[in-house]
């Protein structure tokens, strides 16, 4: 379950900035050093700039950013840019400079939980995951407001085998997403399909994978939880068209041995 899940998540993960911050009007550990703001402030005009992401002009980025950390280890923002500059540049050494920046900012900032989180989720090993876990609990904790973190925590619940509260997290989500009036994406509805296929709710299941079919429907992930909820409705039902259906979905499976255990003894036409 963990790869497939993992796969998923760097499919749809988005990087998460508001406006403000991402133009460098708002900091949370401002620096005091003159010359540290001022190459700060170079890195954010040279990104701003840099709307093609070239590498070249990322690395410059990458170096203006790290050059005012060095000044001043306190400012966490310049940290986090550097991590920001070198995921753009795929460098393994984003993640360190996202948790450096994190563990800085003393739980001030919401944008830097989530980009460590998902960071972390790209590497998916056991070490990477626990950190993805552990920081998507802070956001619920320090933010409650913020839907990322309830999301998070759905997202990771079927590596961890704790897919009831990953059910009632995704349902805390979209409550936070529609108080926000944050229109739902498809990728909070298709967890939440696969988290009540896992919770054994079929039907419920089938009616949110349905929904985003379009969008994912050449996943794996997708037509391993929607071939179950289609042959366990069909049981149901005693609707062998139905059946059908679960098995030339069962089939399209591109990866079978990939398929969770405790899913795949389910699956058996």
């Amino acid at each position: 379950m963990q790869k497939l899940i993992l796969i998923f998540f760097v499919l749809t993960i988005n990087v998460a900035f508001s406006q403000s911050y991402f133009e460098g009007k708002t900091l949370y550990c401002k620096s005091e050093n003159p010359k540290a703001i001022q190459l700060f402030n170079t890195g954010i005009e040279t990104l701003y700039l840099n709307k093609t992401l070239d590498k070249k002009y990322l690395k410059m980025t990458s170096e203006a950013f790290f050059g005012a950390y060095k000044m001043d280890s306190t400012f966490c923002d310049a940290l986090f840019f550097t991590g920001y500059t070198l995921r753009l540049l795929n460098d393994e050494n984003a993640l360190a400079c996202y948790y450096l920046a994190d563990s800085l900012a003393n739980n001030r900032s919401l944008e830097f939980k989530i980009n460590l989180a998902g960071e972390a989720l790209r590497y998916g090993n056991e070490i990477s995951t626990k950190i993805a876990r552990r920081k998507y609990n802070e956001i619920i904790k320090y933010f409650p407001e913020s839907p990322e973190g309830y999301f998070g925590f759905a997202i990771t619940s079927p590596i961890y085998g704790d897919v009831e509260k990953g059910l009632e997290n995704i349902d805390l989500a979209i409550e936070k997403y529609n108080q926000k009036n944050i229109p739902l994406k498809d990728d909070v509805v298709f967890i939440k399909g696969i988290l009540l296929a896992l919770n054994k709710r079929y039907e419920e299941g089938l009616e949110n994978l349905e929904k985003s079919y379009s969008s994912y429907k050449k996943e794996d992930n997708f037509k391993i939880h929607y071939a179950l909820c289609l042959l366990k409705v069909s049981e149901r039902k005693n609707d062998a068209k139905m059946k059908q259906k679960a098995v030339k979905m069962y089939d399209k499976i591109d990866n079978k041995a990939e398929i969770p255990k405790e899913v795949a003894e389910l699956l058996k036409f």
